[in-house]
């Protein structure tokens, strides 16, 4: 399994987040700034469904967390079902979660706990086409041990694309003391699968889900004994329609967010 090393930065005063990128990288640091406008539980929920990524992907569920993807190289990002080239998302995206519900003994999981870690994947469920899927669910990638910072509910995620991480000593050194440091290890279960939808299949959902343990999970701070799919067709099922769902029940997970968007290839 590869590692990463993860440094999540978040200035609280004024809103904004910065994030550093703990492998080298030849432009620099890279800074991301985030106003709080992020959809609400039941927008996110009511795209899904529109979507119909409920119940093709997932059950019905409230979303407690917001995503905001945005792939570096290209400026692109997923804002629940846009249109984005496959040549955009050939990397894997930087993070940015933000909780849409207030805590509450309904949650179905531990999750705004400082102990929690979560998993984020990436799934086809038009694989090969929508009218036609006899490959899907596609699985496209899986980062798991991924923890938030402590001290506020809005962070920036950053899953670097190198392994040689930096140290942190090398941090830069204008970054004040404001600045929540919290280094976690998130780790690379299926390594990221660029979408590529194939000519002539028209657009494929490309479904990001972040997970959680279930509430009665014996385990709240680790992924470790997570399962990693046999295969990336069927998520290893051997069925079609086999998916992200049916993994996240046999490993004790459920959605606790999600977000999408569309691709397909320029042949057509």
């Amino acid at each position: 399994m590869r590692y990463f090393n993860v440094t999540v930065l978040a200035t609280i005063v004024n809103l904004s987040y910065v994030v550093l990128a703990t492998a080298p990288v030849q432009h620099g640091p890279q800074q991301l700034v985030f106003t709080d406008h992020s959809p609400t539980a039941s927008t996110i929920r009511n795209s899904l469904q529109k979507a119909e990524v409920i119940p093709d992907v997932l059950d019905d569920f409230t979303p407690l967390f917001s995503l905001n993807l945005s792939f570096p190289k290209s400026h692109a990002s997923v804002h629940l079902g846009n249109k984005i080239k496959p040549s955009d998302v050939s990397s894997s995206p930087d993070v940015y979660v933000h909780a849409v519900g207030a805590k509450d003994d309904s949650y179905p999981t531990p999750t705004i706990r400082n102990n929690t870690t979560y998993t984020l994947v990436l799934t086809d469920p038009d694989a090969t086409s929508r009218s036609d899927p006899k490959m899907a669910e596609m699985c496209h990638w899986i980062v798991t041990d991924i923890t938030l910072g402590e001290d506020s509910v809005d962070h920036v995620v950053h899953l670097p694309r190198e392994f040689n991480a930096m140290t942190a000593g090398s941090l830069p050194e204008q970054l004040g003391s404001q600045d929540i440091i919290n280094d976690g290890k998130p780790s690379e279960l299926m390594s990221y699968y660029p979408p590529a939808p194939p000519p002539k299949t028209g657009y494929h959902r490309y479904v990001f889900v972040l997970l959680a343990p279930k509430a009665d999970a014996n385990d709240v701070r680790g992924t470790a004994g997570l399962k990693k799919p046999k295969a990336r067709p069927h998520w290893g099922y051997d069925k079609i329609g086999k998916g992200v769902r049916d993994w996240a029940a046999d490993n004790g997970l459920t959605a606790v967010g999600a977000d999408f968007f569309y691709a397909k290839n320029k042949k057509q």
